[in-house]
């Protein structure tokens, strides 16, 4: 049968068969290959990252130095504005204040926006981007909000004119110190959250002089802003007003400065202030045989009931709140007139406020100067008249005098300064029947009253008052001092308080006194007898008193919670004499020791030995 398959054809020559090639591939260029794509791409993404990070890092840098720069020039502006301000530079505290406004907007803005968000999320220098961001935000909230707002006030306007006080003036004042109090209370806020953990030297050096720039403003607001708001009040904008003012007497001394001889009963009316009466410690029934209101018992036991019997006694008690209460029983027993408060006054005082004023021209034609007032009012007036009627006369146009320099002041931050001196000193001060103003003043020297405890202040005192019946005091010097173990002791504490007091009448110089300055009446001509009371602090307890060393018999008495003890003490021309009580204190927080006196014509040196203790501020 036929094979119609071709034969199979062996190869005898034993060599391999040819091999089958294989498809043709097509070549990928290099470029798109996969495997060099993915490290390419990464490093690419690496470099342009790094460029993306070093310019946002530059931008980020150049930010802060700008911020920073801003800051820095606005720090100092910010004290230049506020002295302009204190000084009556209305129109340089304006320019300071744009000037400063334009430095805070852009530190602020230079710290704003995505890339210093970002950035605040980075570890360590995040820290210290939030706390830059937040000190350029509140600088910038302070100047916008108190001190931009402060520059508009004038301190000239608050000034009296034509014997006026505008008190719409005092209602834009008082709105004004608000909006600042708002902004001092929100920057503290801030400024507390801030986390310091972490944060650089130049930031937190930056955070530490806020926060003390802060804290310098916040003692004076609140001040401000309760003055301010019962101010207008005081002047009679809601309804008029009457304020009874004694002017003390340093010559014949009394507990809270001297005998009240002059009295003056000036009334407000919607800024408007005038004197409405005039009186002197004459024009009282005085040497009755009952007092004229109810005393405090502890109050009659030490000073006597004198105190509500004679009207030149009733300054006797340190606290001039007794005082006061007492002083105006009297006035309405004799005149009847509503008192609204009770103010004291004393011719030192009256030389302060000469400062600002400038002198003053009597009626008779003769100046009344800071350097004059006192000499002329405590002593030169008694060789000039003989007549108690011609010595109050004199002293009631003294007065006219000087209260009509008060309506017209125009130096305001003088006045100011002397009038807060006088203060600090106890020669001023003010006991309203306004319960609002007078929580406003308690606890400090204008409020008359003695420290209730020892805590904010350990308090100790000395109290003159006269007992010859004269004007010897004039020539009267005291000094006086304290020296305690209370930082340091055990157990209870001591305090030792002394006094010296020094007469400085002359021997050759007693025949030619006036007999108004020393009567001889009831001590030798020229001898000065004082009733001495030394006080120890709250809770305490006396010890023992001597004079001259010697120990001596007191009239000691609890008073206004305090021991107290009283002396008589003799001085004859040229002579000093030293007293000296020791009180125990109880257990319990003391403040920094102080110790108050008397306001004499002469300033009393005062000496506060206490180890260990931190200084009154």
């Amino acid at each position: 049968m036929g094979n119609t398959e071709a034969p199979l054809r062996r190869d005898r020559s034993n060599r391999a068969p040819a091999p089958v090639p294989a498809p043709a591939r097509t070549r990928r260029p290099l470029l798109k290959s996969f495997r060099l794509w993915i490290p390419v791409t990464i490093v690419v993404l690496l470099i342009a990252g790094a460029v993306v990070a070093a310019v946002a890092g530059k931008a980020l840098l150049d930010r802060a130095y700008a911020a920073r720069d801003a800051l820095e020039e606005a720090i100092p502006l910010a004290s230049v504005a506020k002295q302009q301000i204190l000084d009556g530079d209305t129109a340089g505290a304006q320019a300071t204040a744009e000037r400063l406004a334009s430095l805070t907007a852009t530190a602020r803005a230079q710290t704003g926006g995505r890339l210093w968000s970002y950035a605040e999320a980075l570890p360590i220098a995040g820290t210290n981007l939030t706390a830059v961001r937040t000190v350029a935000a509140v600088v910038d909230d302070l100047v916008t909000d108190a001190v931009t707002p402060a520059t508009g006030l004038s301190i000239a306007s608050l000034a009296p004119v034509d014997g006026r006080i505008d008190t719409a003036a005092l209602a834009a004042a008082s709105d004004i110190v608000d909006r600042a109090a708002d902004a001092v209370v929100h920057a503290r806020a801030e400024i507390d959250g801030v986390d310091r953990d972490g944060l650089i030297d130049q930031v937190s050096g930056g955070l530490t002089r806020l926060d003390d720039a802060i804290a310098d403003l916040e003692p004076l607001i609140e001040p401000a802003q309760q003055v301010l708001a019962v101010l207008p009040g005081v002047l009679g904008a809601d309804a008029p007003r009457n304020y009874l003012v004694m002017v003390q007497n340093n010559a014949e001394s009394r507990g809270t400065g001297g005998n009240p001889a002059a009295l003056v009963v000036i009334n407000a009316d919607d800024g408007a202030i005038s004197i409405a009466e005039q009186a002197s410690s004459q024009d009282f029934e005085n040497g009755r045989p009952w007092t004229v209101t109810d005393l405090d018992p502890e109050t009659e036991a030490l000073y006597g009931d004198k105190v509500g019997r004679y009207m030149q006694d009733v300054t006797m008690t340190p606290d001039f709140a007794e005082s006061a209460r007492i002083m105006r029983a009297f006035w309405d027993e004799s005149f009847g007139t509503p008192i609204d408060a009770a103010v004291s006054i004393d011719p030192v005082a009256l030389s302060y406020i000469l400062r600002a004023t400038g002198p003053v021209t009597l009626e008779t034609g003769e100046q009344l100067t800071a350097d004059n007032v006192v000499p002329l009012l405590l002593n030169e007036v008694y060789f000039r008249f003989d007549e108690p009627e011609m010595q109050d006369a004199y002293f009631a146009m003294a007065a006219k005098g000087v209260f009509d320099a008060l309506t017209s002041v125009s130096d305001v931050k003088t006045f100011v300064t002397e009038i807060s001196r006088a203060v600090d000193e106890g020669r001023i001060m003010y006991v309203p029947a306004s319960e609002a103003e007078a929580a406003l003043i308690a606890g400090s020297r204008l409020d008359g009253r003695l420290p209730a405890d020892n805590v904010e202040r350990t308090m100790v005192g000395v109290y003159v008052n006269d007992n010859t019946a004269s004007k010897l005091d004039y020539y009267l010097d005291v000094a006086a001092g304290v020296a305690t173990d209370v930082c340091q002791a055990e157990g209870l504490p001591t305090f030792t308080v002394n006094a010296q007091l020094t007469s400085t009448v002359r021997a050759d110089e007693v025949e030619g006194l006036p007999e108004y300055v020393s009567s001889g009446r009831f001590f030798p001509k020229g001898d000065i007898s004082t009733f001495l009371v030394l006080y120890g602090p709250v809770g305490g307890t006396f010890e023992r008193v001597t004079v001259d060393g010697e120990p001596v018999e007191g009239v000691a008495v609890a008073h206004l919670g305090r021991p107290a003890v009283k002396v008589e003490v003799l001085n004859t021309p040229e002579s000093t004499r030293t007293v000296q009580a020791v009180f125990t204190g109880t257990d319990g927080e003391y403040g920094p020791v102080e110790l108050w006196h008397t306001p004499m014509a002469r300033a009393t040196p005062v000496t506060i030995d206490a180890p260990g203790c931190a200084a009154p501020e």
